[in-house]
C-alpha cells in the first residue's frame, strides 16, 4: 500500500481527492440557501453576508458526507472489488484512512466555525427576535452540531444510520426542511409556515438523488448487511406478488415507484407554495408555470430511471437528477424574487 501511494502522482491524488469530495453532488446541497435566500428577499429580509456563509457551510456539509461515505464504505467492506460504481480513491489506496480522517476533522473543524459565524452574522443585526436571540443562538449551535455529526455518522461508526435505511430520510430532512427552515430563520429571525412547505418540496428530489445511489447499489448492498430503501422495496416487490393494471409488479418496478413518488409530490408543493408566498394573480399564475417547465429535466431523468431495466445502469441519470433539483431551485427563488 505505502509502495503504492509513493509511486501515485501529484495529479492522481489531486484527482482522488477531488473525486472523494464529488463535485457532483455540491450545487444540489447549496440549493436550500437559494430557496431561503429567495423567500427572505420575498419577506424583504435578503442579506448577502448570510447567503455567502450559508451557501459554503451547506457545501462543507456535504463533502463531509462525501468523505464520511468513502471511510465508511471502505472501513465496513462495501467498497470492495464487488462494487458496482467507479472505484474511489480510497479503495485504489490513493487515499489512506489516516489522511482521510485528518481530512475530516479539518473539514469538520472548518464547517463549525463558519457555521458559529453565520450564526453570530444573522443575530448580530436585522429583525428583532421575539424571545431571547442567546436561547435562539444556542438552538442554531445544536442544529449546525448535529448537521455535522449526521453527515459524518451516514456510514461511519459501529451503528452507521445509512445501513439502517435512514439515508434518504436524513438527507429529505437536513438538505431539505432545515437547509430551508432554519435557513430562512437566520434571515427573518422568526418561523415562515411558507418554508415548511418549501422544506418538504425541497427534501423530496434530495431524497430521490440519494435513492438513485441506492438503487445502483441495492442488491450489493443486501448482501454485504446495509439496508437502504431502495433493497427493501425491491425484496417487497418480489415477494408480495402486488399488480398494478393486472401486471405483477417486480423488485425493479417497486424500486422505481418511489422516486417517482418523490419527484411529483414535489412538484405539487413547489407550485403550492409560490402561490402561497405570492398569492393568487396573473404573474403568480406564470410563475407556476415556470415553475412546472423547470422541472422537465427531472421528469426526463425519472422516464430515464423508469425505463432502464438494469438498476446497476442507473448511476448516470444521478447527476441529471441532482442538477434538475437545482434547476428548480433556481427557478424557485427566480420567481420569489421576480413574482
Amino acid at each position: 500500500m505505502n509502495a503504492q501511494i509513493q509511486n501515485t502522482s501529484a495529479h492522481e491524488v489531486r484527482a482522488a481527492w477531488i473525486e472523494a469530495a464529488r463535485p457532483r453532488t455540491l450545487p444540489l446541497a447549496a440549493s436550500g440557501s437559494l430557496i431561503a435566500a429567495g423567500l427572505a428577499a420575498a419577506r424583504g429580509a435578503f442579506r448577502v453576508e448570510i447567503f455567502i456563509l450559508m451557501f459554503v457551510v451547506s457545501v462543507l456539509l456535504q463533502v463531509i458526507a462525501n468523505f464520511a461515505d468513502d471511510y465508511g464504505d471502505l472501513a465496513h467492506g462495501l467498497d470492495d472489488e464487488t462494487r458496482v460504481g467507479p472505484k474511489r480513491g480510497m479503495q485504489r489506496g490513493i487515499i489512506t484512512p489516516q489522511q482521510m480522517k485528518r481530512a475530516l476533522f479539518g473539514t469538520c473543524a472548518l464547517t463549525f466555525a463558519l457555521g458559529c459565524l453565520l450564526i453570530w452574522v444573522s443575530f448580530l443585526r436585522g429583525p428583532a427576535l421575539d424571545g431571547s436571540a442567546v436561547a435562539a443562538m444556542g438552538v442554531f449551535l445544536a442544529f449546525g452540531v448535529a448537521a455535522i455529526a449526521a453527515a459524518v455518522f451516514y456510514t461511519v461508526g459501529p451503528h452507521p444510520y445509512g445501513y439502517m435505511g435512514l439515508g434518504d430520510i436524513m438527507s429529505f430532512i437536513f438538505f431539505g426542511l432545515v437547509a430551508v427552515c432554519a435557513g430562512s430563520f437566520l434571515y427573518l429571525h422568526r418561523f415562515d409556515a411558507a418554508s415548511l412547505v418549501a422544506g418538504v418540496a425541497l427534501g423530496l428530489p434530495v431524497a430521490a438523488v440519494m435513492n438513485i445511489n441506492n438503487m445502483r447499489d441495492s442488491l450489493d448492498d443486501a448482501s454485504k448487511g446495509k439496508r437502504t430503501i431502495a433493497n427493501r422495496l425491491y425484496e417487497l416487490g418480489e415477494g408480495c406478488g402486488a399488480t398494478v393494471r393486472g401486471q405483477r409488479v417486480n423488485g425493479e418496478q417497486a424500486m422505481r415507484m418511489y422516486p417517482t413518488a418523490l419527484l411529483y409530490l414535489s412538484l405539487i408543493l413547489f407550485v403550492a407554495f409560490i402561490f402561497v408566498v405570492k398569492g393568487f394573480s396573473l404573474r403568480t399564475f406564470v410563475a407556476g408555470a415556470a415553475i412546472c417547465l423547470s422541472f422537465q429535466p427531472l421528469m426526463n431523468a425519472l422516464a430515464g430511471i423508469v425505463q432502464e431495466p438494469d438498476h446497476t445502469k442507473l448511476d448516470r441519470f444521478m447527476a441529471p437528477t441532482s442538477l434538475g433539483t437545482v434547476a428548480v431551485a433556481i427557478m424557485v427563488t427566480i420567481c420569489l424574487v421576480v413574482a
